[in-house]
Parts: C-alpha cells; structure tokens; sequence
C-alpha cells in the first residue's frame, strides 16, 4: 500500500486522469507551509506514516500546503505557473476516494513546476518529486525491498531486454546472491510472462520492482549462454551496501584501488571508511571510484568522500560547495566545506591523491557529481570515463507533509572556483559504454580498461585504447544505450542529515 502512491501517483501525471467536481479552497495569503503542514485529508491513506500530531482536514487543505511549499522554498519559484485549485484536473472523482487524492495531488504538485527548457532542449526542472515518507526513509538508510540486484533495460515492446548490472553481496535467502546471478545474466521472463511482450509489461514490471515482499520466479540466460533456467527468488527487505572495494595489481605492477559506490546513504558509510582505511594500508597508486549507478543522496557524505580523495592540505579552508538558494532566501546560502568525517562523525582516512579516475554513466546524478565538480574545484585532476552524467546541480531539503516527502528543488550548487551550471552534464574525456561482460572491479570491463589505458598515456581514440573499451565484449547484450530500473526519485542531493551542526 506505501509503495503504492510512490509508483501509481507519479504514473497518474504522466497518462492523464479524467472526472472532475471537488472543492476549491483558495490559499489564504497569511498562512504559511509551517501553519498549514499536517492537515491532512481523510482520503490520504498514507497519513497514518506522518511523524507529528495530525489533524484532519481534506484535499485543499494539502493542496494548500503544497502551494505554500513551493512558493517559500522553490528556487525557481519565479516560473511557477498560475493553476486554477478549482480545475477538474485537481479534484477528481473518478475513481475510489484514495485514487482521486493521489491523481489530484500529483497534478497539483507537478502542474506547478518550472515548465522552462535549457538551451539544449533538456527540462530546466526534471529533478523535483514526491513520494511516500515510509519509502523515503528506507531508501535514506540503503534499505531496499526487491532481491539485491541492480536491474539495465534496454527498448520496448518486442525490442525491450533486461540484464541484471549488480548483484549486492547480501547473503539472504531468495535473494539474488544465493541464486549464483551475476552482472550480465538476462532477465526473459517473469512469471511465465515474457519481458519483451508489450501486454505482460506491467506485470512483469511488478515483479521486478515489487510493492510486496513475495517469491517470483524467472526465466534467465546465463552470460554466455543460449539456453534459459528457471531461478525462483524471494523479494524482501534488506540493508544494501552500497559501497564495495578491491586493489588490483595490473600488468606493470601498478597498484590501482577501486571503489565501487551507489548511492550517498547511511549503508554506504562504513564500507567507505573501510575502503578508504584499506588504500591507504595498501599505498596504492592510482584510484578509480565507479559512481556509474550512483544516483545521490547526502550532499555531506559526498563531501566526505571528497575529503578521503583529496586530503587535508589541498581541502584545508576551502569550499567543497557552495548551496545557493533563490533571491528569497539568499540569507540562508552557506559554505559547505571538505568534511573529514562522515555523518555519523567518524574521521575519514585520507589519501591526498593528485588524480582520479571516474567512472560514469547516465545514471550518475546530483551528489555524484558534486564529487566531481568538488574535486575540480580543488585542482584535483578527475579524469572522467564513461558516459555524460545527469546534470543535476540541484538539491533539496526533503519536506514531510501527511505521510507524504517532498522534495522540490531549492538550491544549486558551485564548487571552490564557483563553477556549476552543469545542466547538461559532465562530458567524460572517454566515451566508453557499460560493459556489462565483465565483473565490476576487473580490470578487463571496459571503463576500468580505459581508466587504465589512459594512465598509460594512451588516447581514447587510439587502437589500443579502442580494443580497452572492451567493444567485442558487448556482443549479445545490445548496442544502445541502457538506462537503471530504478525510481527517478532516488536521484537526488539532499542537505538535511547531512548538514553537519545544522
């Protein structure tokens, strides 16, 4: 039911609802999002989640939260479009009475969004959301419902293929680990439903991203295999790490650390210090930090992470970014500096490293690449790979209203040399595709290859750099772009938590 409104409210902006009829409360100028928070409809069914005293109310009077919300915190409150309360589009009654809340709200939320465009044609705002407060928090503490993989896509339709990117070392029953799968299996069926049926999609979609813990089972193509296998798994919920790393040696006895990392949450925190902890005892020589699914999330632990990097002389007195609100609230911009702890306060080791080598895809987005504007801001030489990240130079303060989290963008980001602006990306000085044939952390996948290459002194275009990109590795597992299986919402840099002393 929780995870419900996250999935079917978000969907409901993007197909239409139709009906029509309601009340059309106007927001009273006085009040204010603190005055109106928590007055909740007897139609929101998730209120029930809310942390504080709720008091009962109806659809206008979250309406009118929402209203408030954006028009105090909002960084392009400016372009926020006049809406009619009054419109069918935000009182519907078409469906059951938590049906026509969900639709209302989210054409209400998103109908007075920034509806401008950048000059590449990308939407100015594509980044702000909502979703239920109780998915919210699992996902801020790395909690996750599903069976511990990271799942690609590719097409639609009869074109659409599905492979598995990362399998999470979660030794749980029914989950994907036990059942030996690894990065490059093909996901065909589910269910007894084929994936590249248009008819079964939304089905074999709800067995892939479960609402529900429950056991499905899968037909699978093995990497490197023609025939299928049946693998019964069991969705349920878990604490993922979201940080994983290795020392390999290479072939000229450079010694490269390489860190794999996700997402900016609490179950990254202690593998990152570990990790960091375990370059330093190993004195490596050369490090790659793989951020090619790592969406965001806490804006500190991203300056922490910064801090391992770069160390204490070339971070000391400097900005890893600074948070820039609208003309409104100018007075609340501050300095986030290089944090040498993690958010729960625990030092972080440094390796003051000179140069390192990222790699991206797509899916890189917000928190992730504040690590990379972070560090060029400091002169760290970050030597991109992969593919053009998000382009998300903007965060939140997640905002609980009602069993509901909202989190419209409030902020942009500059780094030390106040440089941002990275609407459209970073472009990574090597374009290379996710090899998904071989292991995360070989040296053989094709952006560690080319991370390795390139230290080597080798061009990207050359033909020894070309045979890195592991081109001839990707035969099989289709030739355009892939994008993650996840919620757009998990993209995010977030300053709440994080804010050390705030």
């Amino acid at each position: 039911m929780r995870s419900y409104f996250s999935v079917c409210a978000l969907v409901a902006v993007l197909s239409g609802c139709g009906g029509g009829g309601g009340g059309s409360a106007v927001l009273p100028p006085e009040k204010t999002a603190s005055e109106l928070a928590q007055i909740c409809s007897v139609d929101n069914i998730l209120s029930g989640d809310a942390s504080t005293a709720i008091q009962k109310g109806t659809l206008a009077d979250e309406r009118n939260w929402i209203k408030a919300y954006l028009q105090e915190r909002y960084f392009w409150y400016k372009d926020i479009p006049a809406v009619n309360a009054a419109d069918a589009r935000y009182n519907l009654s078409s469906g059951t009475a938590w049906q026509n809340f969900a639709n209302s709200v989210t054409h209400y939320f998103y109908d007075q969004l920034n509806p401008k465009y950048t000059a590449s044609g990308a939407a100015v705002d594509k980044f702000s959301f909502f979703t239920d407060t109780y998915s919210w928090s699992q996902f801020a503490q790395g909690e996750a419902l599903g069976y511990g993989w990271l799942l690609s896509e590719q097409g639609s339709g009869s074109s659409r293929r599905i492979w598995v990117s990362h399998v999470y070392a979660v030794n749980q029953a029914g989950f994907a680990t036990q059942a030996g799968l690894k990065r490059g299996d093909e996901i065909m069926g589910v269910d007894g439903l084929a994936v590249n049926v248009a008819a079964n999609s939304t089905a074999v979609d709800r067995a892939l991203s479960p609402s529900v813990a429950g056991t499905h089972q899968f037909e699978v193509r093995r990497l490197g295999q023609t025939s299928t296998e049946k693998v019964s798994l069991t969705a349920s919920t878990a604490v993922l790490p979201q940080a994983e790393h290795k020392v390999v040696t290479d072939s000229q006895g450079v010694k490269w650390g390489y860190l794999l990392f996700n997402a900016h949450v609490d179950s990254a925190q202690a593998p990152l210090l570990a990790a960091l902890s375990d370059f330093k005892r190993q004195q490596i020589d050369q490090l790659v930090v793989d951020l090619r699914y790592n969406g965001g999330g806490y804006l500190a632990l991203a300056s922490a992470v910064a801090y391992g990097v770069a160390g204490p002389v070339r971070t000391q007195g400097k900005t890893f970014e600074m948070v820039r609100h609208s003309d409104k609230r100018s007075s609340e911009n501050e300095s986030l500096p290089f944090y040498s702890a993690d958010l729960n306060g625990k030092a972080v080791e440094s390796l003051s490293l000179p140069r390192i080598y990222v790699l991206t895809t797509a899916q890189t987005c917000s928190a992730s690449e504040s690590i990379i504007n972070g560090l060029r801001g400091v002169d760290v030489d970050v030597v991109q790979i992969g593919g053009t990240t998000c382009g998300k130079p903007y965060g939140f303060v997640p905002q609980d209203n009602c069993g509901i989290t909202y989190a419209a963008m409030e902020f942009e980001g500059v780094n030390n040399k106040e440089q941002g602006g990275y609407a459209d990306g970073f472009v990574p000085q090597c374009a290379v595709s996710d090899d998904l044939s071989h292991a995360l952390g070989d040296p053989g996948e094709a952006m560690f290859a080319t991370a390795i290459a390139r230290y080597r002194g080798l061009d990207c275009t050359s033909v020894a750099a070309s045979r890195a990109l592991g081109s001839t590795g990707l035969s099989g597992l289709g030739n355009g772009a892939r994008k993650l299986l996840r919620p757009e919402w998990q993209n995010g840099k977030i300053l709440s938590r994080a804010r050390h002393g705030a």
